[in-house]
């Protein structure tokens, strides 16, 4: 079913590429083959415009003499005109009111003439004749004229005129021809790209499992060897034996974190509440839980926080969120260190920034913290009492509420989480 669907998605992503490649190409070879073809009928034009000017070199500019070039020289249906260089007409095969006719300097055609030795228009009608022309004029240097030749603008030329669609359907022929492989090429690609994710799917479900198995089967473990012991040495002094409960507890606890942990990040991949919320009240609530473990440790905090942070998101997701944050620099900031906890609103979004002064991490670590199970220091992690699980609820929690969360190093040292919750439609202005 997955494999139909991407194979589906991925055809059609492919066909509207193509389809929009092929129409754009159609269109634009459909143009240059008019413009290809009205280029052409200009030049025959122009080419029977400058051989009637050599002609005039050793014929008379009269009626008679012109009439017969006409005839020696027939194009059907066509119109030509001779002016002179103020534009004044001197002879026209279709009319003989020479005096009554206008001042054709301001015809397209003849100003292009006149300026680069040629011009064109392509449908204008005439206001001598009344008929619609196709007009191309040439400019005459040695008789200082413009001949001017004109065809019809009738049925017959926009047909002579338009693109040969023989072309575009052997264009259309291909482009299905090309639809089919693509088509073919789709299914294969989202085969291939369905068994790599299948592939990757199971490597991670195997590597989360063994994970999982690892980290519940460390402490279960202690907590076995601790009890056997008590039971096979049932006269072990009092002092001994305290120190083994008090491990087997300590062990006890950390496997509730990490089934605690798990829980959360279960429940965050399937449902985030949508309820109005004060981020502020949160992190105080979450400063005033740990104020034992602050003093334990002698660790400061100083926040800059607004007076109120109002928020519409999952309470509880995002009290996970900053308590392990809080969490995670308590246990691996050191004794004596000092954490920050920043927030400010800019472009409807509140960017939050939680910092301390502990030895940090390497910089090749960085962009692994967020994983599920990461640890820099495996060994350090466990005997602290991390589960591995806290910072990918920080990251779930922040991608979960449509933000975005980097770690970076702090100068001279420390670890600095910065990232932001963006407000959505029904946040609270």
């Amino acid at each position: 079913m997955k494999t139909s669907k991407f194979s589906r998605q991925l055809f059609f992503s492919i066909i509207l590429l193509f389809l929009l490649f092929a129409g754009a190409f159609l269109l634009y070879q459909a143009r240059r083959e008019k413009t290809f073809k009205i280029a052409l009928l200009n030049q025959q034009l122009q080419d029977y415009n400058l051989a009637l000017g050599d002609a005039l070199l050793h014929m008379p500019l009269e009626e008679d003499a012109l009439q017969h070039y006409l005839l020696a020289h027939y194009l059907p249906s066509m119109r030509l005109t001779i002016l002179d260089a103020h534009g004044f007409v001197l002879f026209d095969n279709r009319t003989k009111a020479y005096p009554n006719l206008s001042d054709h300097r301001n015809r397209k055609e003849i100003q292009e003439a006149l300026r680069t030795g040629s011009g064109y228009c392509l449908d204008r009608r005439s206001a001598t004749v009344g008929d619609e022309y196709f007009y191309s004029a040439t400019w005459i240097p040695a008789q200082e004229l413009v001949i001017r030749s004109a065809l019809p603008y009738d049925e017959r030329l926009p047909l002579a005129l338009k693109p040969d669609y023989r072309f575009l359907l052997y264009a259309l022929v291909l482009m299905g021809l090309l639809l089919l492989v693509l088509f073919w090429f789709s299914r294969k690609v989202a085969d291939i790209v369905a068994k790599a994710q299948d592939r990757e799917s199971l490597a991670l479900q195997k590597e989360m499992t063994q994970n999982i198995s690892h980290e519940l089967k460390t402490p279960l473990a202690g907590i076995r060897g601790y009890l056997e012991t008590l039971q096979l040495h049932p006269d072990m002094p009092e002092q001994t034996r305290m120190q083994f409960v008090g491990r087997s507890l300590a062990l006890s606890r950390r496997l509730a974190d990490l089934l605690e942990d798990l829980g959360t990040l279960d429940r965050a991949e399937w449902t985030v509440r949508q309820e109005k919320l004060e981020l502020a009240g949160i992190i105080r609530q979450v400063l005033l839980d740990t104020e034992a473990d602050f003093s334990e440790k002698r660790m400061t905090v100083e926040t800059r926080l607004p007076e109120r942070i109002p928020f519409v998101g999952d309470g509880k997701l995002l009290y996970s969120l900053f308590r392990n944050l809080v969490d995670n620099a308590l246990r691996y900031a050191g004794e004596g260190s000092h954490l920050r906890i920043e927030a400010q609103e800019e472009d409807r979004q509140w960017q939050f920034s939680v910092s301390d002064d502990g030895p940090g991490v390497p910089e090749e670590s960085l962009s692994h913290l967020y994983e599920r199970f990461y640890r820099t220091d495996k060994g350090r992690s466990r005997e602290l009492g991390g589960t591995g699980l806290g910072l990918s609820i920080v990251y779930e929690a922040v991608r979960l509420h449509g933000g975005e969360i980097r770690a970076e190093s702090v100068s001279p040292h420390g670890l600095r989480h910065r990232f932001i919750l963006p407000w959505n439609e029904s946040q609270p202005a």
